[in-house]
């Protein structure tokens, strides 16, 4: 189990009372210790979009009908299950901090193929223009701050950048542009930039103290970058410039976000923890809350190609 992320972030009170507290009503408990998504289920969830939320606790990726949430099952068989992405075609990334990304078919139950890697990988992003996959690397002095599998296949380049320690998440926009946050080597927040077609990252410095750095994705106008321990959003500009902030009451601790349309989906990573439901960009109460998780950090939505 991965002590520097599960061990550091536990707080007094659990996420279900936190969000309970701030109005959002409370979902069915999903049922523990569910296998990996059933045959008999498999052509229903193959049939919907999905949701994936990968808990540490339990070094699993749970799987949920979505909008309906309705449990469907698990995948198991990770090192040390961390960030989560998806790209156009509804294919789901899981990386395993152990070293590979696994790749799964929309709602199916054996990897397609795994894509290895070297240090501590931790985040993910696909281009949509390109099928490019991206990796942040929270080792990333040794490893490269970023690596790049071309169309999501084969051997990774990595992207140096000395300056930075590490990356936690990362997100394409829609001109195919890779952001991703995290620390420089002075621990200052930083937000790098890969630009399409370029060679070296770009630093940026948003000018806040984020102790650990949230998820990473462009909402259509801003890229939407986490303050984890905050539970704020900093909706930033292209340059790294703050143009607004979204609080998500009770939203402390969530770690790697994903945003569909006008609704913010929200991993809280302590134990035992919950997912919450924001509106996008309003903030605020979370509407509803899913709860049964052991230590859930990172959400993603797959759609039914």
């Amino acid at each position: 189990m991965n002590a520097r992320l599960f061990g550091g972030h536990i707080l007094a009170l659990t996420a279900a009372s936190v969000l309970a507290s701030c109005g959002g009503s409370a979902l069915p408990v999903r049922p523990n210790g569910a296998d990996a998504v059933s045959s008999s289920r498999g052509t229903a969830a193959k049939a919907q979009s999905l949701l994936y939320v990968s808990d540490l606790g339990t070094n699993a990726v749970d799987v949920f009908s979505y909008p309906a949430l309705k449990a469907m099952g698990s995948l198991h068989d990770f090192g040390s299950v961390a960030g989560l992405c998806t790209d156009k075609a509804g294919d789901v990334f899981v990386v395993d901090e152990d070293g590979p990304v696994v790749v799964y078919a929309h709602g199916g139950t054996t990897p397609i193929r795994t894509l290895s890697g070297s240090g501590a990988p931790y985040g993910c992003s696909v281009d949509p223009q390109s099928g490019n996959l991206a990796v942040t690397q929270l080792s990333s002095y040794e490893d490269g701050a970023v690596s790049v599998y071309a169309k999501a296949k084969g051997k990774a380049k990595a992207y140096v950048n000395k300056k930075i320690d590490a990356t936690f998440y990362c997100g394409y926009d829609a001109s195919g542009n890779l952001f991703a946050d995290g620390w420089d080597r002075y621990g200052k927040f930083i937000v790098a930039e890969l630009p399409k077609g370029g060679s070296s990252l770009k630093l940026f410095y948003p000018g806040k103290t984020v102790t650990h750095p949230g998820g990473v994705q462009w909402d259509g106008k801003y890229l939407a970058v986490g303050n984890q321990d905050a539970g704020l959003i900093y909706r930033t500009t292209k340059t790294g410039t703050i143009a607004s902030t979204v609080t998500l009451k009770g939203g402390a601790n969530v770690e790697q976000f994903w945003l569909d349309g006008s609704t913010l989906i929200g991993p809280i990573a302590q134990s035992p923890g919950v997912v919450g439901f924001w509106y996008y960009p309003a903030g605020g109460a979370a509407t509803k809350t899913l709860a049964g998780f052991t230590y859930p950090i990172a959400a993603t939505v797959s759609t039914a190609p």
